[in-house]
Parts: C-alpha cells; sequence; structure tokens
C-alpha cells in the first residue's frame, strides 16, 4: 500500500471510531459519498449507529454489518420502516432478504417452518429511502442493501467495488419470542 492511501485509510478508520464524518478521498468532483448518513427504525425512534455493528463482521470500508435485537414482546404483526437517509440524491437496492422461523405462541406450532430466502431488485431514489420490513414475525431476518449513485452499480456489480461505486449495509434482526 503506497503511504498516501495508507495515511487516508488510517484517516477513514479513525474518523468511523471516533464517530466523526468520514473524510473521501482526493478524486476530484467525480467521487460520490455512497455511505448513509442516518438510519432508524421509524416506528419506535430507534438510531442504528455504530453501537450496533457487528463485532464479527466488517463495519466500514464499504461494508457495515448491523446487528439489531428486536423486543421480545413487539407484537408480531408490526412492520418495521427502516429510514436510510443519504447526503447525496443516490440509489438504495434491496439485494436480498432472508426470513427465519416464524415466532408462535406455542412451541409446537412452529415445527416444520422453514428460512426463506429470496434475491431482489426494489429500489428508492433520493435522499430519504423508506424500508417497511416485515421483522416483528420471525425469530431472525436479514436484509442486503447496497447504496450507490446512479448508473454506477447494482445488486449484481461485483462486490470487490464496495466502498469504490457503492456501500454495502447487512442488517440483521433478532429476537426471542416471548
Amino acid at each position: 500500500m503506497e503511504p498516501h492511501q495508507r495515511s487516508w485509510a488510517e484517516d477513514r478508520s479513525a474518523s468511523f471510531l471516533a464517530g466523526e464524518v468520514r473524510t473521501s478521498p482526493n478524486w476530484g468532483s467525480d467521487w460520490i459519498d455512497t455511505t448513509i448518513s442516518s438510519i432508524q427504525i421509524m416506528e419506535i425512534q430507534q438510531t442504528i449507529d455504530r453501537r450496533y455493528c457487528s463485532r464479527s463482521l466488517q463495519c466500514g470500508s464499504g461494508n457495515y454489518n448491523y446487528n439489531i435485537p428486536v423486543n421480545k414482546h413487539t407484537p408480531t404483526n408490526v412492520k418495521f420502516s427502516l429510514e436510510i437517509n443519504t447526503t447525496e440524491p443516490l440509489i438504495v437496492f434491496q439485494c436480498r432478504f432472508t426470513l427465519g422461523n416464524i415466532c408462535f405462541q406455542r412451541k409446537r406450532e412452529a415445527k416444520g417452518m422453514q428460512t426463506h430466502g429470496e434475491a431482489s431488485q426494489e429500489m428508492t431514489q433520493g435522499y430519504q429511502h423508506i424500508w417497511s420490513l416485515p421483522v416483528a414475525p420471525f425469530f431472525d431476518s436479514a436484509y442486503h442493501f447496497r447504496v450507490a449513485a446512479p448508473d454506477l452499480a447494482d445488486c449484481s456489480t461485483d462486490p470487490y467495488f464496495a466502498g469504490i461505486f457503492f456501500t454495502d449495509y447487512f442488517f440483521y434482526f433478532y429476537r426471542h419470542c416471548a
């Protein structure tokens, strides 16, 4: 790694850990910041920030992994609205989701339920992106979103370009069923 690249990487890492705004490389006006400025679950006004970063998976440099607990007393018929805000007009793709086992009142009802996963290419465009996610009925669910500048990337773009043409966000919701 060249000295100027190492310095930039260290700066980005330090600013993320300090909770400050990240610096961008000097690519002139061609570089577009595809990081999210804020994330929240609107119904409960729960901000999703670095406190929810996965301890075992990457949380920075183009890939962010969040582990989000759902209160066990949350009714199973509730959908969460995940609000994603960006500082530039970007596209947010929902690339994939996986829904785990369903929470039931009686454990014997849950026998035979299988995990369900699906590829997707739904998208929103602009500064504010709101996604309705059915997380409450499940023991766990996972969502993969890709944030990109228009015409630079989509869900099929090689993950090698994370942090260059797009930023990937993975949200893992989990709960203990009451």
